[in-house]
């Protein structure tokens, strides 16, 4: 990866001094940084919000109680499940996943992959509840996508808001195909 990233920036200093622009690669480079900058602190804003919610929900009990009462479908999609802790983290990271903040979603998701890791024995293979929770925690569905929404809005769009409807739809085909799939695969295996 980061022989593309130097690719790219040698090939935009050499096209950039092909067209002769030599002194404006330097007021590029500087208005850019600045830019990223207050890019990266506006998201890091939206990313402490919201991963201070849900640990407040967590604290609280709530997450514990989305827990419970997601157990029933949760069940479904993963019936070898048993442990609470590791349901609940599962639960905590799609949470996150669903308002957006996949950052946040990464580490509960990374605490659930372990102890799921460590209910597998730490074979070698992937169990079917690990491949279900990947496939599930990759597609997301998001009712409320807070990052795009910010990149959006610091971009300019008019109403940053209009791409909620869309990602609901897409990331909802996208969860169902993954779960499909995944339960496909689980037959196909066990048959």
């Amino acid at each position: 990866m980061s022989k593309i990233w130097a690719g790219m920036l040698i090939a935009g200093v050499f096209f950039a001094g092909w067209k002769g622009n030599w002194g404006d690669i330097n007021d590029i480079l500087m208005h850019s940084s600045e830019s990223a900058i207050m890019f990266v602190l506006g998201l890091a804003g939206i990313m402490a919000v919201w991963s201070g919610l849900l640990k407040v929900a967590e604290d609280a009990g709530l997450i514990r109680l989305l827990a419970e009462k997601a157990k029933p479908v949760v069940s479904k999609v993963f019936p070898g499940e048993k442990d609470e802790e590791t349901l609940s983290l599962i639960c905590m990271s799609f949470a996150a996943n669903m308002f957006g903040v996949g950052n946040t979603a990464t580490v509960f998701g990374l605490q659930a992959m372990k102890r799921l890791d460590e209910e597998n024995r730490r074979s070698a293979r992937a169990s079917d509840t690990m491949c279900m929770f990947l496939a599930i925690t990759m597609s997301s569905i998001q009712l409320v996508p807070v990052t795009v929404l910010k990149i959006r809005s610091e971009t300019g769009a008019s109403q940053p808001e209009d791409i909620i409807l869309p990602t609901l739809i897409a990331t909802l085909i996208s969860t169902v195909t993954a779960v499909l799939i995944c339960k496909w695969f689980e037959r196909r295996a066990a048959g």
